[in-house]
């Protein structure tokens, strides 16, 4: 065997090894669609309304999508147990060209600053597909009544008005 015969038969070898060992996304393409409506207040329930798209030349089976929530100021995770009783939804196949919308009902547990994506993973692929980073702000709830306070604060002087009342009423009636 000659050394350009053997040269090529390696380089063949590699290339075979690379693409072979090639880890590849789906080719889909996912976007979220409510990005301005998420900002709210702790306790509000919002929808995040995405599309999800199959891209390529072939269809796709074995989707699964996904929420990832992410606290930036904490710059932790989110466990979405809280925040959705939704975490993953099944698409199973999709066309080429195929649309599809992605829709999660979210509860905003915790005030914070926040950025979510939507994962996609298909069986016959080694990587996920990730949507673009979308950032939002749940505030504080304000509670005009910590405490129960409240009741109290406003009984407590009006019991006192009524007590001098009826003392001035029964001390008026003895004379």
């Amino acid at each position: 065997m000659s050394r350009w015969s053997s040269l090529l038969v390696l380089v063949g070898v590699l290339l075979n090894a690379v693409v072979a060992g090639a880890d590849t996304a789906p080719p889909l393409s996912l976007r979220i669609l409510s990005s301005h409506t998420l900002n709210g207040t702790a306790g509000d329930y919002v929808t995040v309304h995405g599309t999800i798209t199959d891209t390529g030349d072939a269809a796709l089976s074995d989707i699964t999508t996904y929420l990832s929530l992410v606290d930036t100021e904490a710059k932790l995770p989110v466990d979405l147990e809280d925040w959705s009783a939704e975490k993953g939804q099944y698409i199973g196949s999709m066309g080429v060209n195929q649309t599809l919308p992605l829709d999660w009902k979210i509860h905003f547990v915790k005030a914070g600053n926040y950025s979510l994506t939507i994962v996609a993973q298909s069986g016959a692929h080694d990587l996920p597909c990730v949507s673009p980073v979308t950032r939002f702000v749940v505030l504080p709830k304000v509670n005009l009544n910590p405490a129960n306070v409240l009741p109290v604060a406003f009984l407590t002087p009006l019991v006192l008005l009524l007590l001098l009342f009826l003392a001035t009423r029964i001390r008026k009636v003895e004379e």
